[in-house]
């Protein structure tokens, strides 16, 4: 298994020293989302257009020269349902709109504490609907895609759409997706010496704030525990040293036995969510270039 490079080593130690000794409590969720904006780069390459929407909130990034007619990506970032935005998340979103050559909408969905569930799951499916109808794109010519929690999202939202017998994506791409709020994977014990990023009691303080009153194993805050048959196919990374590596491995072995496709790939000694460093990272770069081979095959055909 290849080290990891030069880059990932040195992010991943930043990371041990600026966020993974933090005790944080509930009171802290300001400075953490300034933090994560802090940490971000928003600028927005050349031959990419910006556009922000208010209802639904969040922001188009769409190619400039010859975008592909009838295509879109929904994006759902992560950090944890407490903070993260569509700006925080463009180290990702402008390369899949660059490498998919389509417009990617970046949903800035209601964040907890003020917003607990189901406040996020709600604003994704109300995002999916009016991709559907007001743009008019066909499901089988979308595709969803979510890092950390917003894998996590992307994966309730597909449990939700076929609760409801609704059309689902042509298919879903998901960088180290939150799909076990309840924690049950060995991962959350074995890889606290390894990860960079965090502390069990960082992600139980997230869930707590997220869920209220829910319960942890519920299927649309841990799509882990629902029913997977009848899913679109899923285009699932992780990392062998993060905490939320089980989540990804248990996820691509239940989805298999329930007749899902499913391309898992783990990667070794990168941090959490690694693609949110594309540009700095060849790691990252690599991933999302996979990921978009990978969507490239599973969506209907250009019309002739």
């Amino acid at each position: 298994m290849a080290l990891p490079s030069l880059q990932a080593r040195l992010i991943s130690r930043g990371l041990r020293r600026l966020i993974k000794p933090r005790k944080l409590q509930a009171g802290d969720v300001a400075m953490l989302r300034a933090l994560m904006l802090a940490l971000t780069r928003s600028s927005i390459p050349r031959g990419l257009r910006l556009e922000r929407s208010n209802q639904p909130r969040g922001e188009w990034i769409t190619p400039e020269h010859a975008p592909r007619r009838g295509r879109a990506l929904l994006y759902l970032h992560g950090g944890g349902y407490i903070c993260g935005a569509p700006r925080s998340h463009r180290a990702i979103t402008t390369r899949l709109a660059q490498k998919l050559n389509i417009p990617v909408f970046a949903l800035d969905y209601r964040l907890a504490p003020e917003h607990p569930f189901p406040a996020a799951l709600e604003d994704a499916e109300a995002a999916w609907h009016w991709l559907r109808h007001q743009h008019g794109l066909r499901a089988d010519r979308l595709w969803l895609a979510g890092d950390s929690a917003g894998g996590g999202l992307a994966l309730a939202l597909l449990l939700r759409l076929k609760q409801k017998g609704m059309a689902m994506p042509a298919a879903a791409a998901l960088f180290s997706p939150w799909a076990d709020l309840s924690m049950s994977g060995a991962s959350y014990r074995e890889n606290i010496p390894h990860c960079a990023w965090f502390m069990p009691q960082q992600i139980r303080l997230a869930a707590r704030l997220y869920t209220g009153a829910t319960a942890l194993d519920d299927p649309h805050v841990s799509p882990l525990h629902g029913d997977l048959h009848g899913l679109p196919p899923l285009i699932l990374h992780v990392s062998d040293s993060e905490l939320l590596r089980d989540d990804t491995l248990h996820l691509a072995r239940k989805a298999q036995a329930a007749g899902v496709m499913v391309q898992c790939k783990q990667w070794h000694g990168l941090p959490h969510a690694w693609p949110n460093f594309a540009g700095l990272m060849p790691e990252a770069d690599l991933c999302l270039t996979e990921s978009c081979r990978a969507l490239e095959l599973r969506c209907v055909p250009e019309p002739a």
